[in-house]
């Protein structure tokens, strides 16, 4: 909504450019960038609240490969000195919320976004 109202659009419709093209040629590729930087944002939350949710028993069922249904399988053995077998899947889990910030934060440098009150 911010584009709407910036000089190219204006311009774009003082050439007679119809409503579809200044979207398409015009906006779209302005907020490509920030679109990217929200989706993949949103990534490493997604992988913690799935993971966190199927630990507790709600989401994906036993047959369906998951790191939460892991963790909660191997959790009796961390007491029996067979923490491996819960730490692995753990540590899976932190590198891939982890590769995602750093990806998160590598196309916000890239495509120069100025967020508020972003926390990673």
């Amino acid at each position: 909504m911010a584009l709407k109202n910036i000089e190219f659009v204006e311009a774009a419709k003082a050439l007679g450019f119809g409503d579809a093209r200044i979207i398409i040629k015009h906006i779209l590729p302005n907020i490509a960038g920030l679109i990217l930087v929200v989706t993949s944002a949103n990534f490493a939350p997604a992988i913690l609240l799935e993971t966190g949710l199927i630990f507790l028993g709600f989401g994906a069922q036993p047959p369906k490969p998951s790191w939460g249904s892991m963790i909660k399988e191997y959790y009796g053995y961390i007491i029996m000195d067979a923490v491996y077998l819960a730490f692995f899947p753990g540590i899976a889990i932190m590198l891939t919320v982890y590769a995602f910030n750093v990806v998160d934060i590598g196309l916000r440098d890239a495509f120069d976004v100025k967020t508020q009150n972003v926390t990673v």
